[in-house]
């Protein structure tokens, strides 16, 4: 199977148009389009629909995408374990993970794994808590730094219980609680982030019974602070969001204590390449410390 082909079209998957997904990968777009034909030719049935927006993957890529992953993720595996038995290690590891993560966190596990491995490349994915364990579930990461959800199937290497903290604008009548308690955000104006049911708040607040009045709901935790410094309503938010950072709001612990369990996610199958297994290795160091 040629290998080259599904990785174009996997690019084209994430970007949609034939000319970008040849920019990323050093093709013409003529080039792009007449293997991505060749393909539909082998398989035997269309893999793209074609839209006045782009492209998008027909019934039958979709439901082809998970094992293409797979294969080239089982493939990046193989040739890392070629090259480490021959002492030149290389390959590219990809991380998925939360905002507050990537600050925090991988600039730190990284600078001292690739001390002694700086062959290995990374390709470092920002999602939500929603997407991240799906990631890992279909191939499109390797690592997934996330919260623990109890639906997720995704083995989970717990790392860091992260305080849920009350977040509130500068002079806000709550400012005046050492700890806040939980049942004054009952009917509360309040800015959210992706209020699903499975969410790290959502399920805080529906353990204890609490509904908010929700005002907001954004697309990041970062947007939630400037939002409250604004004065349009009162959030809960995670100490390693908000760590290091300065503004017009304040921060206050809430009672009972409350948190969201971080780790890694990885696949179930511990189909681990080499760099995986020692980059989780220096994680465990690091955090677990």
């Amino acid at each position: 199977m040629d290998l080259k082909k599904w990785h174009v079209f996997l690019a084209v998957a994430k970007f949609g148009n034939f000319t970008k997904a040849g920019e990323e990968l050093g093709y013409t777009q003529s080039g792009i389009t007449q293997m991505m034909k060749n393909l539909e030719r082998e398989v035997g049935f269309p893999l793209f629909n074609k839209t006045n927006h782009g492209i998008s993957l027909s019934p039958e890529g979709n439901s082809l995408l998970p094992s293409i992953r797979n294969l080239i993720a089982s493939s990046e595996s193989l040739k890392q374990e070629i090259s480490f038995l021959k002492g030149a290690e290389r390959g590219t590891l990809k991380i998925g993970t939360y905002t507050s993560c990537s600050i925090h966190w991988i600039p730190k596990i990284i600078r001292e794994f690739q001390k002694n491995n700086p062959g290995i490349l990374f390709d470092i994915i920002e999602g939500h808590e929603n997407e991240i364990a799906d990631w890992v579930l279909n191939y499109k990461v390797d690592i997934g730094f996330c919260s623990y959800q109890k639906n997720q199937t995704a083995d989970f290497i717990p790392v860091h219980n992260d305080e849920m903290l009350a977040i509130l604008p500068k002079g806000h009548p709550f400012a005046e609680y050492k700890e806040i308690p939980l049942e004054l955000f009952q009917n509360a104006p309040f800015i959210i982030c992706e209020y699903t049911y499975n969410t790290d708040i959502h399920q805080i607040l529906k353990k204890y019974d609490i509904h908010p009045d929700i005002k907001y709901t954004m697309n990041n935790d970062f947007s939630i602070l400037s939002m409250v410094e604004h004065n349009l309503g009162i959030s809960i938010l995670p100490e390693l969001v908000i760590r290091g950072r300065t503004g017009n709001f304040e921060v206050r612990p809430l009672t009972p204590y409350v948190y969201r369990e971080l780790g890694m996610a990885v696949h179930p199958s511990h189909d681990w390449s080499p760099a995986m297994k020692i980059f989780i290795r220096y994680a465990k160091e690091y955090l677990l410390a």
